[in-house]
């Protein structure tokens, strides 16, 4: 009696549709029979994974905040008041025509006005400064006064702090290394936004004037504010031939010492004799009124620098490139 399963003829078994190889078999049967090919995938795929895991952005903490805005107005002198009034209210006004924006916050404080927009998700972040920066110059706002959009950074933006110490150096002196030196420096790097610089004092150019000298002379303090403003700066000038060759005037009157500024003549006499600023005061170099004080450790007086990452950059390599200026 024949086998149902066999072919006649032949005697092999007849083929059914669920006795085929699947798909998974076959593929481990080519692997098994093209070993070498599969070490090079395998090795090729460990070092895709290698590179990708050092190049993944990991970040202590993520920029989970929206896109965001921020203009902000000094107008010295002023109370909170008169800064709501005609700073803060007019820059509102007009921010709310703006496309995208989701709610507009804003603080009015002395000599100060921070307005904080804040978009709705999805907005391009250089989308929403460029319709700030062509919505605000239509905001009526006091003469003199002008608004500035805050840099590109995030609230969780701060990277990289760092404090200036020296055995010889003043806090003042420290200040200004760190203002005109290590802030244009650390700009630099790609990925910063701004730096924020605490501590020291903001040197200055003071003329300490003696107020019987300055009522001996019959001047004001606005004489002495006037004649310093208007003999600080240079002129130019036209030019003359002589000899074939052509020769620029100019006038140089930049004040750059302390006794360029007390030499400066604030008015003529009846005898004709001219006053100068060091006739009716002292010029020495000081330092601005200070709002505040960074102390480190066991020093008061310290002075440190912030560098804030832009926003849509990656925290670790902003941070190294960082570490590699300042060394």
């Amino acid at each position: 009696m024949s086998d149902p399963h066999e072919t006649p003829g032949t005697g092999a078994p007849h083929g059914l549709p669920g006795d085929e190889p699947s798909f998974a078999n076959k593929i481990v049967r080519g692997a098994l029979n093209q070993k070498f090919l599969v070490v090079i995938g395998a090795l090729v795929l460990i070092g895709t994974g290698i590179y990708s895991f050092g190049r993944l952005p990991v970040d202590a903490y993520p920029d989970l905040s929206p896109p965001m805005v921020e203009i902000i107005t000094q107008w010295p002198g002023k109370a909170a008041e008169e800064v709501e009034r005609l700073v803060t209210v007019p820059i509102e006004t007009e921010m709310n025509g703006v496309e995208r924006v989701k709610v507009v916050r804003s603080i009015s404080l002395y000599g100060l006005s921070d307005v904080i927009m804040t978009f709705r998700d999805g907005t391009d972040p250089y989308f929403a400064r460029q319709r700030v920066f062509e919505h605000l110059p239509d905001a009526t706002m006091p003469a003199g006064v002008s608004a500035s959009v805050a840099p590109l950074f995030s609230p969780s933006g701060l990277v990289y702090r760092y404090v200036l110490d020296s055995p010889d150096r003043s806090a003042m002196e420290l200040k200004v290394i760190n203002d005109w030196i290590l802030t244009k420096a650390f700009k630099s790097v790609p990925g910063v936004a701004d730096m924020a610089n605490l501590g020291g004092q903001t040197m200055q150019y003071q003329v300490l004037v003696d107020p019987t000298k300055l009522a001996g002379a019959g001047l004001a303090i606005s004489d002495v504010s006037n004649a310093l403003g208007a003999n600080n700066d240079n002129s130019g000038g036209g030019f003359y031939s002589e000899g074939g060759q052509f020769y620029y005037v100019r006038g140089l009157a930049r004040l750059t010492t302390t006794e360029d500024i007390g030499d400066v003549v604030i008015t003529t006499a009846s005898n004709g004799i001219p006053v100068l600023v060091k006739d009716i005061g002292t010029v020495v170099i000081g330092y601005a009124p200070r709002l505040g004080q960074f102390g480190f450790n066991d020093r008061d007086d310290a002075v440190e620098g912030v560098i804030l990452m832009r926003t849509g950059e990656q925290a670790q390599t902003v941070r190294k490139r960082a570490e590699a200026k300042a060394k």
